[in-house]
């Protein structure tokens, strides 16, 4: 039997990127593939530095088949052309790589003759969520935001104007309560967390759910795993000005506190507008599923 083991730094269930991990390994073992430690096909889920040694995987083996899957914080990689196969997520990073040539450090062996040429095909970030119909109360708001309480511009960007125009804002994460930024976010804070799975049920019980993103990401032009499970769990989103979440996902997103202000107003009060925008937005993400994205990874696996 064909068998796979993945490197991941995610073991905390509390990130989301931990589901990464969990759910294509789920995929790829319900395909049939056996998931064995230290395995030939080592698929490298990459957000940012490669590490020395993985847990169930061990230190790098140059014979085995090294599948990179460099989904977040491209800026961060030293080195990649020691990989077999490399797959990025957005055409921005696939950009950004080719200008830094983290992979031209070795020529390559193709057709008989040297290239630099190291192909870089894209996987997108990949959701195992679909939209519900269904809801809790706990749920029900206006705008939303799930995360770790760090310096959020998106939030030190809308707190001014929630008890000014009445809005319902829910804070969902750990540690709220010790947040540096704008005291009146304690005050918004609702629970700890948001279990994956329950992710639908926000995105239908909230009007407006904000996501943002490290500046690089923004700027390269990538986007979170998190924007991708709010939509394809059927939420209606407002993003910061991400360059791939504009370009690609068309995405509602904003450059100033006013700016994301406007947009509030606008689609509060227009809820034909939102259900508009989430229906486009889910056909953009209709192929990017982790069954799809462990399809496209198990062709190259070797026996």
């Amino acid at each position: 039997m064909t068998s796979f083991c993945i490197a991941s730094p995610h073991k905390n269930e509390l990130w989301y990127d931990y589901r990464l991990y969990v759910n294509l390994k789920a995929e790829l073992v319900r395909m049939g593939f056996q998931y064995r430690a230290a395995s030939k096909n080592r698929i490298y889920l990459l957000g940012g530095p490669e590490r020395y040694f993985y847990h169930e995987v061990g230190r790098f083996d140059p014979d085995a088949n090294n599948l990179a899957l460099i989904y977040c914080h491209s800026e961060k990689l030293k080195a990649i052309n020691h990989f077999t196969r490399i797959f990025v997520c957005s055409d921005g990073v696939r950009q950004f790589l080719n200008r830094k040539k983290l992979y031209r450090l070795e020529f390559l062996q193709k057709n008989g003759k040297f290239s630099t040429d190291q192909p870089l095909d894209i996987i997108r970030p990949f959701s195992s969520l679909e939209p519900t119909l269904v809801t809790r109360p706990r749920y029900q708001c206006d705008i939303s935001f799930v995360g770790t309480p760090r310096i959020r511009p998106i939030l030190e960007a809308v707190l001014p104007y929630v008890e000014k125009h009445g809005w319902k804002l829910n804070l969902y994460g750990p540690n709220w309560d010790s947040y540096g930024g704008n005291p009146l976010a304690q005050k918004y804070w609702t629970a700890t967390n948001v279990p994956y799975e329950d992710i639908p049920l926000l995105a239908r019980g909230c009007k407006i759910c904000l996501i943002d993103h490290h500046a690089t990401m923004n700027r390269i032009g990538s986007v979170s795993h998190k924007y991708i499970d709010f939509i394809k769990a059927g939420g209606f989103v407002i993003s910061d000005w991400n360059k791939d979440a504009k370009q690609f996902y068309k995405g509602v997103c904003f450059r100033t506190p006013e700016h994301l202000v406007k947009q509030i107003e606008l689609y509060l009060d227009a809820p034909e507008l939102r259900e508009k925008q989430k229906i486009y937005q889910q056909d953009i993400v209709a192929q990017q599923s982790t069954g799809a994205v462990a399809r496209q990874l198990a062709n190259y696996f070797i026996e």
